[in-house]
């Protein structure tokens, strides 16, 4: 979660300042504002994962986090969070 709000407090300093300056966004900042597709596929994943593990809880008791990251079709947050300190790296 902390990587998640540092990349969103980037791409706001970046349209902040594209906006600011009133001209086209330079390459690099283009690349940065790309990030934003990564940030919505990376919420989509976290919100799909925590909508698995609340009907898991409300089914059947416990949560199978295993069970629940499998519909995870990122990777690297797959990975987090089946890792001991994932859901805090998130």
């Amino acid at each position: 979660m902390q990587q998640l709000k540092a990349k969103i407090e980037e791409l706001e300093d970046v349209a902040l300042t594209v906006l600011e300056r009133g001209t086209r966004p330079t390459s690099k900042e283009l690349q940065s504002l790309q990030d934003f597709d990564l940030v919505i596929q990376t919420l989509a994943g976290l919100s799909g994962f925590y909508d698995r593990v609340q009907k898991q809880v409300d089914e059947a008791g416990p949560a199978d986090l295993p069970t629940a990251a499998k519909g995870v079709t990122l990777e690297r947050l797959r990975d987090r969070l089946l890792s001991p300190s994932g859901l805090q790296d998130a």
